[in-house]
């Protein structure tokens, strides 16, 4: 039984060059949590047929064509993308390739209407046919923009601004593209995330370890790999398919039922070093207690790794710091040495 139906697809650009020329795990996260971006950010009632990858494969089953709808559609979802963006470059802390270069991605859409029929895979219901194919080809074309959407025939946009005539394997398709990048006016100001550190310096030492800066930050930043080296840690609650960055928050077990809560921080630091910070309101005591990993590679495949603490104290906390020094030491000395142990064991994120 055939079905007229709105046809829908975000695709991601960028995304191939993405994963092959940087960091595959981060890069799969970034492009995950575009996608489900763009799933939430659903107007008009689509439904997802399937992730492709880079892109959404999106329907709606319907009589006629709301191009205002469709437009509104897209312009949602342009600027959601946009904001994400945006707002991840602000809050990035990892400095590899692809969390670097995430603002680099582009969006593009294709849109067609007409007769579809559904093929069942046991629990999956897809739709199929002859007009599937002809979106998922509009893919490919020759389009002189980075950023666009594309309108059949069949979907009139309002404004049809420029035409193509392009060839296929099931013949010429003519269709209306229209450019995007006006819709970067309409982006939201984004604060950049503050940076502030707290009063009192509790601790300070540097070790020199032999891991290269990026692929130590990793070990250090990455909470995957978080309870092989800190000590006094149970468990470890966080987002697992994010890549960290600030403002995110996870939680800390100790003491088998004792949560802390701490926040992704990042603080200003000289040009050839990374920084990765935590921030916690749990301590007792204290109002706010920040702790900052700095890195800076030396020679060739070691980094000179700097630890620093500092909080602000309640009232009469304060009295309290040099035994907190004390303590401060101690932990945070046996987990520097767990982490040297962990990297001279051969251990590498490669591996």
């Amino acid at each position: 039984m055939t079905q007229n139906a709105i046809l829908f697809i975000p695709d991601i650009s960028g995304f191939t060059e993405f994963v092959h020329h940087t960091d595959i795990g981060h890069s799969k996260h970034i492009v995950s949590e575009l996608l489900e971006l763009l799933i939430d950010t659903n107007t008009m009632g689509l439904e997802l047929a399937e992730i492709e990858g880079d892109a959404l494969f999106m329907y709606k089953l319907d009589s006629q064509v709301d191009v205002l709808a469709l437009e509104k559609q897209i312009e949602a979802m342009y600027l959601a993308f946009h904001t994400h963006i945006k707002r991840y470059e602000y809050q990035r802390i990892c400095h590899c390739g692809a969390c670097s270069s995430a603002y680099n991605l582009k969006i593009k859409f294709v849109v067609h209407y007409g007769e579809i029929e559904f093929i069942e895979v046991k629990d999956s219901k897809k739709p199929y046919g002859s007009h599937v194919i002809q979106i998922h080809r509009l893919l490919k074309n020759d389009v002189p923009l980075k950023e666009y959407a594309i309108f059949t025939e069949s979907v009139r946009p309002v404004n049809e601004t420029n035409k193509l005539i392009a060839a296929y394997d099931f013949g010429s398709i003519t269709f209306t593209y229209n450019p995007l990048s006006h819709l970067k006016d309409k982006l939201p100001e984004i604060e950049p995330i503050p940076n502030n550190v707290p009063k009192h310096k509790l601790f300070d030492e540097t070790q020199l370890i032999k891991l290269p800066a990026l692929e130590l930050y990793e070990v250090i930043s990455n909470f995957d790999y978080r309870l092989l080296w800190t000590k006094g840690v149970d468990k470890l609650e966080y987002e697992k398919n994010k890549v960290n960055r600030a403002g995110q928050k996870h939680k800390c077990l100790v003491n088998k039922n004792e949560q802390i809560e701490q926040t992704t921080v990042k603080k200003i630091v000289n040009k050839n070093q990374l920084v990765y910070g935590e921030s916690t309101t749990n301590v007792p005591f204290t109002k706010r207690m920040n702790n900052y990993f700095i890195l800076e590679e030396t020679e060739e495949g070691y980094t000179k790794l700097r630890v620093e603490v500092f909080a602000d104290f309640k009232p009469f906390g304060i009295l309290m710091k040099p035994l907190m020094k004390k303590n401060i030491r101690e932990i945070i000395s046996e987990n520097i040495k767990e982490l040297t142990h962990l990297i001279d064991s051969g251990f590498s994120t490669k591996n």
